[in-house]
């Protein structure tokens, strides 16, 4: 058992029903009509006030950017969709409002969007602060739970996870740990009680930097710190006590492999703008082979409706990566999100549509 409760804010919190009925904070793109303009939809999970709920500045504003094909210099929040009206809330303070406008640079326009994890270029030295800022002070704690501090029902999640492999060889990404380690290496790795790690896999719960102390905190003089923050509304029973804690027991080489997992927790939740049935302006992965090696490159292209259902689709709610396309230039091979077994991976629920209403 814990020896110690976590670590965590001071968010003000009520009971776990509350959540579940706060009617969710939209962020929409500019270049198409309302209603199928939603990018992204996100519970109210962070207090402004002691009755007033909202989302975290920074960590939604950061899930767009990915979403725009990590736009994390030109990316930001309007009011309206004719983008004059900016948001003007600091960084680690609390959208309140029900819709938001995303824009990339100086005004509206149909920019692209990343369609899937495995179309999503990792930015390299481009990661946002304070991503890559984050001090690791928690030393690890062997044998607990890097969020509840329980030691009992342990398992190994990844951070990226296991599925992922070729995107993780593609995209260098042991090139950030110690000895070029691969996947399972032990900064890709993270202990969670079972319950956790199956959130965590159902991207219900994300690991984010925030300021530590309070949610509506405008020095710039605190550090922050890594901290859970509950993505799905499905997850509503773990808000009350999970969300805003801080995560113990992380490497001082996780920090890419934790903005790597975000991208992977976001980009899953874009899927029913990609698959509403309308064209949409997408920038994805092409792979091509010849006799000086495999190319790799990123192409923005219009595509209708029925070829992004037919790419992105699936025959269910667990299938958000591209399928195998047959031309020479085709993303990574299909299959579901998710796998059990040797995967960090626990299966999603089947309910994520109802998450998105």
């Amino acid at each position: 058992m814990a020896t110690q409760d976590p670590q965590r804010f001071d968010t003000h919190q009520t009971d776990s029903a509350h959540l579940v009925l706060r009617e969710k904070i939209r962020f929409c793109h500019p270049g198409y009509q309302e209603p199928r303009n939603t990018l992204l939809v996100l519970p109210r999970v962070d207090p402004a006030t002691t009755s007033l709920f909202g989302i975290h500045h920074r960590t939604a504003l950061v899930a767009c950017q990915i979403i725009a094909n990590n736009a994390f210099e030109t990316g930001h929040f309007t009011l309206d969709k004719d983008g004059q009206q900016r948001v003007d809330v600091p960084p680690d303070g609390i959208l309140t409002d029900g819709i938001y406008y995303f824009i990339v640079g100086d005004g509206p326009s149909q920019y692209p969007v990343v369609p899937s994890f495995r179309d999503w270029e990792f930015p390299r030295a481009r990661i946002p602060d304070p991503w890559s800022q984050v001090p690791i002070e928690f030393p690890p704690a062997m044998g607990r739970c890097a969020v509840t501090n329980f030691s009992i029902c342990l398992e190994d999640a990844h951070l990226i996870p296991k599925q992922e492999a070729v995107w993780y060889e593609r995209n260098g990404m042991n090139l950030y740990g110690e000895d070029l380690g691969d996947i399972d290496g032990p900064f890709n790795l993270v202990p969670l009680r079972s319950d956790i790690h199956k959130c965590f896999d159902n991207r219900w719960l994300a690991i984010v930097p925030k300021v530590t102390g309070t949610e509506v905190a405008t020095t710039t003089t605190s550090s922050p710190q890594y901290v859970t923050h509950i993505f799905s509304s499905r997850a509503s029973e773990y808000w009350p006590t999970y969300h805003n804690t801080r995560v113990q027991c992380l490497k001082t080489h996780s920090p890419p492999y934790i903005f790597a997992r975000f991208a992977w927790t976001v980009l899953f939740h874009v899927k029913p703008f990609t698959t509403s049935g309308d064209s949409r302006h997408i920038i994805r992965l092409h792979v091509s082979s010849d006799a000086e090696g495999t190319k790799m490159e990123q192409k923005a292209e219009f595509l209708s409706g029925a070829e992004l259902k037919n790419s992105y689709g699936g025959e269910d709610s667990k299938n958000a990566t591209p399928r195998k396309r047959s031309a020479v230039g085709c993303a990574a091979d299909d299959g579901n999100l998710t796998e059990a077994g040797d995967s960090s991976d626990s299966s999603v629920d089947g309910d994520f549509w109802d998450d998105m209403m």
